[in-house]
């Protein structure tokens, strides 16, 4: 009873403290986006309007997160195609120095779980596997000129474009719209597409 009795009036004084904050001067605000959460990793949340049949076609990729082959590349191209099964052709190709470089995968559509359209498990030939067993390429917009995707956790960025060598300014106004989706903007790098 008397331990009782002690634990009651230690919660009553804690209740009753006003522990100050700390002063900081950092004005910015958290950045807090939409995700899911599948108990292993966190997932943009996918673009509700994206339309595959539109999305097909060749992409240049004008910013984002170098990583493996393409960093440091210039003349980063996406190639969509639909296969008879229903899975997606992916041919990404590159250019290192005058070295052309080509790599051929699949993109299969991810679970419903994940969200209705916009979401695959992309694959190529010896690539590694992960620890997320959800998509692992989420286009979270689309509009038709551009798109901004994005992996599982927010580690890769790919930002589109329908046109090789857009305007600066509309690159720039992609990469803001991709860091208030919640991508890191110090990560974020625009690629090369000139003497393609």
């Amino acid at each position: 009873m008397r331990v009782s009795a002690t634990l009651i009036t230690l919660a009553s004084a804690v209740t009753g403290l006003s522990i100050p904050r700390s002063e900081s001067n950092d004005t910015s605000e958290a950045r807090v986006v939409p995700a899911q959460f599948d108990g292993h990793c966190f997932y943009p949340t996918p673009d509700p309007g994206f339309q595959l049949d539109d999305y097909l076609g060749t992409w240049y990729q004008v910013a984002g997160t170098p990583f493996g082959p393409t960093a440091g590349a210039r003349c980063v191209t996406a190639e969509y195609s639909l296969n008879d099964n229903g899975t997606v052709k992916v041919v990404n190709t590159a250019r290192i120095g005058e070295q052309p470089i080509s790599i051929e995968g699949t993109a299969a559509p991810a679970g419903q779980q994940y969200g209705s359209d916009g979401v695959f498990q992309v694959s190529f030939p010896g690539q590694p596997t992960t620890p997320c067993p959800g998509p692992n390429y989420i286009v979270q917009e689309y509009c038709g000129d551009h798109a901004i995707v994005q992996t599982q956790n927010w580690t890769t960025l790919y930002i589109l474009s329908r046109d090789r060598q857009p305007e600066t300014t509309v690159i720039d106004s992609w990469i803001s719209q991709a860091v208030r989706l919640g991508s890191n903007a110090s990560a974020i790098s625009k690629f090369n597409q000139t003497g393609c």
